[in-house]
């Protein structure tokens, strides 16, 4: 009970003495007027902050990340298709984006000089395999007994080229019949000729058997007185005329079986001649076709390289060329096929001062130029690969490839999964450690004081 009124004249008191400096002078105010807490308060505040974020900066860590530019790839990478030779496209068959299935022709190269050469060949090789058979027929009748030619129209067709070839084998046929049958016509005279004079020398040696027993008849009787010498004399000149005869006669018949030994000897060696010479003729064209047909596996082999086949199945991208007449070189790469169903990797060119903190499996944030990353995101990925040299790069000097593994193809835009297509271009983030945020900040002062006192 007794505080309160000690309490009341206390603040009473401090009412009073404040009311009291009111009226006072400033300077004397001041003075009496003791220091407000809130200043201390709001320093020990500043100074508690200042040691936790001195604190969390010792303590928290930042990535360090290797930013670097690039591309989305497929992770095959495009099929590159390029023209083997110089040549004019013909016409082109796909277009930019078109979907084409593995063997599909591209783009056609003229070829009409390789074709009109494989059309000649084709014609020439048809025409010696017409007359490899004209050949083997004419062969096949020439070693016949009797002989019998066919047609060869009647196994081969009709066509044109058929009917020549058949004429010219019917000609050569006819020629062979008259020839042979000449040979044959002068056997049959002779074997005729011969027939008759074997007829006559068998008639004269009968003729000649039996003066031959009239005159020893004869020459008994006169021997006895029986007959004049006149009867003999006339025996005598019948013998040897009949002996003359057979001499004669046997002689016309050897000469006919030498002139008919000639005759056949003469048509064997024309058949010979003419087997040799169509044999011969025909391993001419047996050779040249063998020849021919090398030529034609060549030009075949040359004509595919006139169309430009797909390598795989894909979609067409990079197309230099849409409409024909435009002459490509050797080697020129003319369009690339982007492989389907391939994962998406990006390749991307790193720094020199930053690949020596890169290794393979390092988490990688890609951001993705085409799509905002503030408003759709971006895609994670792992560093899969870095080349072991560098390339040149004209404005960014010496570089390293590095391709990035995609987690996933696409991207969620306004509620539609849009998907990566290769050649987008694309930022990408390698994570290549963390460091604390105070060693970040005393980073300047450090190479500051390090710089301090040296002189280039």
């Amino acid at each position: 009970m007794a505080f309160m009124p000690v309490c009341t004249s206390y603040s009473r008191r401090g009412m009073m003495s404040r009311h009291y400096r009111e009226f006072l002078p400033a300077v004397l105010e001041i003075q009496d007027t003791p220091p407000s807490p809130a200043g201390r308060f709001i320093l020990w505040g500043v100074m508690v902050l200042l040691t936790l974020s001195v604190c969390w900066a010792a303590v928290g860590q930042i990535d360090i990340v290797a930013i670097t530019r690039g591309k989305v790839v497929v992770t095959l990478l495009s099929r590159p298709v390029s023209s083997a030779v110089t040549a004019d496209i013909a016409q082109v068959f796909v277009q930019d984006g078109q979907h084409v299935e593995k063997g599909s022709v591209l783009i056609q190269l003229n070829d009409s000089q390789l074709t009109t050469r494989q059309q000649e060949n084709l014609l020439r090789q048809q025409i010696n395999r017409l007359n490899i058979r004209r050949l083997g027929l004419l062969l096949m009748r020439v070693r016949e007994a009797p002989l019998s030619l066919d047609r060869l129209a009647d196994a081969e067709g009709e066509d044109h080229l058929e009917k020549q070839v058949s004429a010219r084998q019917e000609a050569e046929a006819e020629a062979l019949r008259r020839e042979i049958q000449r040979y044959r016509n002068n056997q049959q005279t002779l074997h005729a000729q011969m027939e008759g004079y074997l007829a006559q020398q068998d008639m004269a040696e009968k003729q000649l058997l039996i003066y031959r027993k009239q005159f020893a008849a004869l020459q008994s009787l006169f021997q006895r007185g029986s007959t004049s010498e006149d009867s003999l004399l006339e025996i005598r000149k019948r013998l040897l005329e009949a002996d003359y005869s057979a001499r004669a006669a046997g002689a016309k018949v050897r000469e006919i079986q030498a002139s008919m030994a000639l005759s056949e000897s003469e048509e064997a060696s024309y058949r010979a001649g003419k087997i040799q010479e169509w044999e011969q003729e025909r391993t001419e064209l047996m050779t040249e076709n063998a020849v021919l047909e090398s030529q034609l596996t060549q030009l075949e082999a040359e004509l595919k390289l006139y169309r430009l086949i797909a390598p795989v199945s894909g979609r067409v991208d990079s197309l230099v060329y849409r409409d024909a007449g435009a002459a490509v070189e050797a080697t020129q790469e003319l369009l690339k096929i982007v492989p389907e169903g391939e994962k998406l990797s990006a390749e991307v060119l790193v720094s020199n001062q930053d690949v020596g903190f890169l290794h393979t499996g390092q988490r990688v944030t890609v951001k993705v130029d085409t799509f905002d990353f503030t408003r759709y995101g971006w895609v994670d990925g792992t560093l899969t690969r870095l080349s072991a040299d560098a390339v040149e790069d004209k404005e960014r000097g010496l570089l390293y490839r590095a391709v990035i593994q995609l987690n996933k193809t696409d991207i969620v835009v306004d509620g539609k999964k849009r998907r990566l297509e290769p050649g987008m271009s694309v930022s990408a983030e390698i994570k290549t450690g963390k460091r604390t945020l105070l060693s970040y900040l005393l980073s300047p002062v450090l190479e500051a004081v390090d710089g301090v006192g040296k002189q280039r």
